[in-house]
């Protein structure tokens, strides 16, 4: 098996309410490669995401079902916010999609059958950048504003730059509870692994989890 070491940098910034986080990385492989993979995050982020478990999200966190329950397990600052997913509708036609989610704080509270919406859009720019984004929609204490844009970028006809940028906006209660600290270490690592993953996917077709052994 070839090793594979990916080197990425992921930044959030903090300004007038509004996280930013941005992560780079280059891929060996065409654009309509790197496209495809990105279609692949899309489709499955909006249809069901629970797929994205068995590659994108490989490595960010075990996935918990609507019968299991984490009062007793050690929480750090990396799983300090955890989501249940319970329902998905996604619309191809107009690429609307909603998602029904138990947003649980472990030892504090479970925000039960939250209506999280999505929207997809795509365009190409003239100078041949491809911008797809997924706009969240979520009215409550817990969320304000959410979107995510992938850009592909073509350097050669071999390597293609693949950037990441999310904007995050909480409500109250989340503005009350996360810290600029807690949220890089909730966020930053995990979408780091997620870049990573998508760049193998597209280099290698598959992507295996990179975390090292337990000892």
């Amino acid at each position: 098996m070839k090793f594979l070491f990916i080197l990425l940098t992921v930044f959030t910034t903090y300004t007038k309410g509004t996280y930013h986080s941005e992560g780079v990385v280059q891929i060996e492989q065409t654009k309509d490669s790197v496209n495809q993979v990105v279609d692949h995050f899309a489709y499955d982020l909006q249809t069901d995401i629970l797929r994205l478990f068995d590659w994108a999200f490989i490595g960010t966190g075990d996935q918990k079902s609507a019968n299991d329950t984490v009062e007793n397990e050690e929480v750090d600052e990396k799983n300090s916010v955890q989501l249940r997913y319970k329902e998905t509708f996604y619309d191809p036609a107009t690429r609307y999609g909603y998602v029904i989610v138990d947003v649980i704080v472990p030892k504090f509270h479970t925000f039960k059958n939250m209506k999280i919406s999505s929207l997809y859009t795509d365009s190409i720019t003239q100078d041949g950048v491809r911008h797809a984004r997924i706009d969240i929609d979520y009215s409550g204490s817990l969320l304000k504003v959410a979107n995510g844009t992938f850009h592909v970028r073509p350097i050669s006809e071999k390597l293609t730059e693949l950037q990441l940028d999310l904007n995050v906006r909480f409500g109250f209660f989340f503005n009350w509870f996360i810290t600029l600290k807690t949220y890089k270490n909730l966020l930053e690592w995990r979408l780091d692994t997620i870049i990573g993953n998508m760049k193998q996917q597209a280099e290698e077709g598959r992507v295996t989890d990179r975390r090292p052994p337990l000892e």
